[in-house]
């Protein structure tokens, strides 16, 4: 059986004349008979990932995935999406050859206007990046595919488009797009996040994208430092352990807490000011984060610079001012 079969259409009915322009024996006349169309259960597409089962012939699978990403029909295209989300957690291998295509067919139908579909494309994105990790960040650049054909415009990049989905006001989408950004950043470096994707997002014209690259921005920070203290953890041995100062962590300099930190300071010292209430508040957890981060490696290196001075000297006194107050 086709998708078609295993995901059918549902049915379309004619749309309705008004009462007003029929005397009642036509209106009689041209009402659909027969029993009511059965609702599509949209719940069947919203898998749990720890419950995708293998397929029992992912090749087959996988020649088959393109054209039901391209049907016209939203309920084989989420069906085909269900199918790369089982090829990615059980069979990655298998999808990594029609990989970029997918992607392309993807980032379209996280832009559908369809509710469903739309989640649908983002739940499968977020098995995408936890399947692939640090091999998937080229799809979170910009590229100069426009069309499912390579024709056109650049398209926007997954992580664009993730950013804006996770900045509208529809919260069943909204949700699902700041959920799949949180798998992204427990699966992906964060360092690499924050240095090459999210730094560049900062000023970005839309205010609600800026509180989404703030809350990320964030997250990213605390990833990093708490894999410095994983990897010093692991290091040290269990036995050894005797306190958790990140700055005695393994290749703590390595953490963009540490490289990034004038950027990371910048960015959250303009998101202080921004009209959105929630980069305001993720802004000062990051400058929390970065003052506990800079004065536990003051500590160590025993003559490095007070978190005042560090902040006057990257944002100005005039700025400092209300930086240290808030921290």
């Amino acid at each position: 059986d086709g998708p078609e079969a295993r995901f059918p259409a549902p049915p379309v009915l004619p749309l309705p004349v008004p009462r007003t322009a029929m005397a009642p024996t036509e209106a009689a006349a041209i009402l659909p008979t027969g029993p009511e169309p059965e609702e599509v259960d949209v719940n069947q597409f919203y898998v749990k990932t720890e419950s995708l089962e293998a397929l029992a012939d992912p090749e087959v699978e996988a020649a088959a995935l393109l054209p039901q990403l391209d049907s016209d029909v939203w309920t084989v295209v989420c069906g085909g999406l269900l199918v790369a989300r089982r090829l990615a957690f059980h069979h990655p291998d298998v999808l990594l050859g029609t990989l970029d295509a997918v992607v392309v067919r993807l980032r379209a139908h996280m832009n559908s206007l369809r509710s469903s579909l739309c989640k649908t494309a983002l739940i499968c994105c977020a098995d995408v990046l936890r399947a692939y990790g640090d091999a998937a960040f080229e799809f979170l650049e910009d590229t100069g595919e426009g069309k499912v054909d390579g024709s056109g415009p650049v398209a926007p990049s997954l992580m664009h488009t993730l950013l804006h989905k996770a900045a509208l006001d529809k919260r069943f989408v909204m949700d699902e797009a700041k959920r799949t950004l949180l798998s992204m950043i427990e699966r992906l470096d964060p360092d690499a996040l924050v240095r090459e994707i999210l730094l560049s997002r900062v000023e970005s014209k839309n205010d609600k994208v800026r509180a989404v690259v703030a809350m990320c921005l964030r997250e990213a920070v605390d990833k990093s430092l708490r894999r410095v203290t994983e990897r010093a953890y692991m290091a040290r041995g269990p036995e050894t352990e005797t306190d958790e100062n990140l700055a005695d962590g393994f290749d703590a300099e390595a953490s963009c807490a540490v490289t990034e930190r004038d950027a990371l300071l910048r960015a959250a010292a303009s998101f202080v000011n921004d009209r959105q209430p929630a980069a305001r508040e993720h802004a000062r957890s990051l400058l929390e984060t970065l003052k506990r981060s800079h004065v536990e490696r003051a500590e160590v290196e025993n003559g490095g610079d007070a978190w005042q001075t560090h902040v006057e000297r990257t944002l100005g006194k005039s700025v400092a001012v209300k930086i240290v107050k808030l921290c």
